[in-house]
């Protein structure tokens, strides 16, 4: 039995959830996809990369990018938190999702996505959070990005 679940989520969609607990620093899994260089990311076979809804692309680095809409695992399904139970380490071409504190079955699994749009036009609107934490910044964009650029974003909760 797998120790998550895909159901819908209040956040967007679908969600991954807890089935099982986990303790801090466990393992959850590892985010699965075809590994791609930046440069032919645009031309990746992700049914979903136009639509920044959907978020299933992961920047490893400035390089090599995993593309969990291709090849993906159910770790692609984890939504955005501004406030999240997991975070995510890479090592070499590969991301691994660990859980931030104790979680508790039935809990949906979540990492913050720190995004990093790549077009000067992008905004926070682009891309709303609807993660209704209390720490909700409005956007899955990177907080450092967000104070380094000087772009504001709006609490969509």
């Amino acid at each position: 039995m797998s120790s998550y679940s895909v159901r819908r989520s209040r956040i967007h969609g679908r969600g991954l959830f807890a089935r099982t607990p986990y303790m801090r620093g466990e393992l959850v899994g590892e985010y699965r996809g075809r590994v791609i260089d930046v440069a032919s990311e645009g031309e990746t076979s992700s049914a979903w990369n136009a639509d920044p809804a959907y978020t299933l692309l992961f920047a490893i680095d400035d390089e090599l990018t995993i593309d969990a809409g291709v090849r993906g695992n159910s770790i692609r399904f984890m939504n955005h938190s501004c406030d999240p139970n997991c975070e995510t380490y890479v090592e070499g071409d590969k991301v691994f999702v660990h859980a931030r504190r104790r979680i508790r079955p039935g809990e949906e699994l979540t990492y913050d996505y720190n995004l990093r749009p790549g077009e000067p036009a992008d905004s926070p609107d682009a891309y709303a959070c609807k993660c209704g934490s209390k720490m909700c910044r409005g956007t899955m964009i990177d907080a450092e990005l967000i104070e380094s650029t000087g772009v504001a974003a709006q609490t969509n909760n």
